[in-house]
């Protein structure tokens, strides 16, 4: 399926790292314009964040997107080797193991230091430093792989947190029989929200595109969705 979305970040290069990472792709698959650039402003005020139009994405349909990685074609083990020297930059003991799912790779780093730092402000270096494995492992491939990272447990603690925030906001709208929103989601997010609400037959959803982002809609069942 062709598409034409537009993604923002605090740089051109930040706004592509979400457009790869929301889309599934590579840098070198991402064909896009910049709409808007980065601005600072004047003294921190009226600062601005950068936009780019992402042009005819090719997205690989549901059956391609599930298939399994071709160990004999992508070499596991050096993306984690790589990660591993870098996590050894900055820590002295550290413990990662790889998980291959479709055609997803997930690296998990345990470590008693203080990693902060990796993670970064809202996760952002983690963002930078998935984006970097998943185009090596991609250009290995010779195909779109994804690489995720999960610093002692960064990941597995911000994704119950937002199942708890869906799960309450799911009753709240049966108790009070009215349609409520949840914030703005990557689709990374909107996937893990689908599967909660999805466990309460009192609800459904509807989801609309958000800027670069998409907001899913909860509502009661017995509710028409005209209202909204």
């Amino acid at each position: 399926m062709l598409i034409e979305r537009e993604f923002e970040g605090k740089t051109v290069t930040d706004a592509t790292i979400e457009a790869c990472k929301e889309l599934g792709i590579t840098r070198d698959e991402l064909n896009f314009e910049v709409v808007q650039k980065e601005s600072s402003g004047v003294f921190g005020i009226g600062g601005r964040n950068a936009i780019i139009r992402v042009r005819d994405v090719q997205l690989a349909n549901d059956d391609v997107q599930t298939s399994e990685l071709d160990d004999n074609l992508i070499d596991t083990e050096k993306i984690k080797n790589i990660f591993q020297q870098i996590a050894d930059h900055f820590v002295e003991e550290s413990e990662i193991d790889l998980e291959v799912k479709n055609k997803n790779i997930l690296l998990k780093m345990k470590s008693s230091a203080d990693l902060g730092f990796l993670i970064g402000k809202n996760g952002e270096m983690i963002k930078n430093l998935e984006f970097l494995l998943s185009r090596i492992a991609s250009k290995q491939n010779s195909q779109s792989v994804l690489v995720g990272i999960d610093i002692n447990s960064y990941r597995e603690r911000k994704d119950d947190q937002l199942k708890e925030k869906v799960k309450s906001l799911v009753q709240k709208v049966i108790s009070i029989n009215r349609p409520l929103s949840l914030d703005s989601m990557n689709s990374y997010e909107r996937r893990i929200s689908y599967l909660v609400i999805e466990e309460n037959s009192e609800v459904t959803y509807h989801t609309k595109e958000y800027g670069h982002l998409k907001k899913i809609t909860v509502f009661p069942k017995k509710l028409d969705m005209n209202l909204s």
